[in-house]
């Protein structure tokens, strides 16, 4: 949507009684103009009547969202630079329709952990629960990495299965680290065959308890409630690790489940 349709989706969402006669003035565009966008917005679902200006509820959840993330844009954006508000929100408008939902969703992450961070203050350990009630609704992505059990600087095979980053989802005041895993392909060059596995299953363990991981989306959820959390504040980076069981689904047969160490990174 180009940056006209979103300021004028903005500014009917501000002024629930606005005309297109308004509108067209407010938008230093011909009326014939604005009617054409506001017949295009009825064609699409967002507003009520065709030639009127009110949103319809459908037209009102989308631009909601919009201005949501333009806010967060135009916090970033004064943080960054040196922009007063106003200018800034121009501004973020502008990002918000050229920049793609990944990168905007990497920003209003990085501005969330932020605000949080600077909570923190000098609070070295905290619980996955203080980040559930203080994280923004969202995804946020993670570096990880699996270490053998017994030696936590050798890589796990297990590190290729997953796709990189992982995300802490956030809703409804819980969290979940999710893990995507991804098909493996291993050449067995004396047989001369390529073998493929997947990981089947995933366990975590807390005080020593084993817990299965749940399954949604072919993803891996693990709750962070009773994970602990370390802030490094002079480097601003949060971490956690955990024992993780994995178990890999290959094409002939399968293999035992192997302990690796979890160890991840927000940054």
């Amino acid at each position: 949507m180009t940056t006209e349709k979103i300021k004028s989706l903005l500014l009917m969402n501000e002024n629930k009684k606005i005309t297109v006669t308004l509108l067209a003035k407010k938008m230093n565009v011909s009326k014939a103009t604005m009617s054409r966008m506001i017949n295009t917005f009825y064609e699409q679902g967002l507003t009520l009547d065709k030639g009127k200006c009110q949103l319809s509820k459908k037209g009102q959840e989308y631009i909601e969202k919009i201005q949501e993330k333009i806010k967060n844009l135009t916090y970033w954006l004064q943080e960054t630079s040196h922009l007063n508000e106003e200018e800034a929100r121009q501004e973020a408008i502008k990002l918000y329709t050229t920049l793609n939902d990944e990168t905007i969703e990497r920003i209003c992450s990085r501005i969330h952990f932020n605000k949080v961070f600077d909570q923190l203050g000098d609070l070295v350990e905290f619980s996955g629960h203080y980040l559930e009630h203080h994280l923004e609704p969202g995804k946020y992505n993670f570096s990880f990495t699996l270490f053998h059990y017994k030696d936590a600087n050798v890589h796990s095979m297990a590190n290729r299965g997953f796709e990189h980053p992982a995300y802490l989802l956030i809703e409804q005041h819980q969290g979940f680290l999710v893990f995507q895993p991804i098909e493996m392909k291993k050449e067995l060059l004396k047989e001369r065959i390529t073998i493929s596995s997947k990981l089947k299953s995933m366990k975590y363990f807390i005080q020593d308890k084993e817990y299965d991981c749940f399954e949604k989306n072919d993803c891996f959820y693990i709750p962070i409630t009773d994970l602990n959390f370390f802030y490094t504040k002079e480097e601003r980076l949060m971490q956690t690790s955990l024992t993780v069981k994995l178990k890999v689904n290959l094409l002939k047969g399968h293999m035992p489940e192997n302990l690796a160490l979890l160890k991840i990174l927000f940054h």
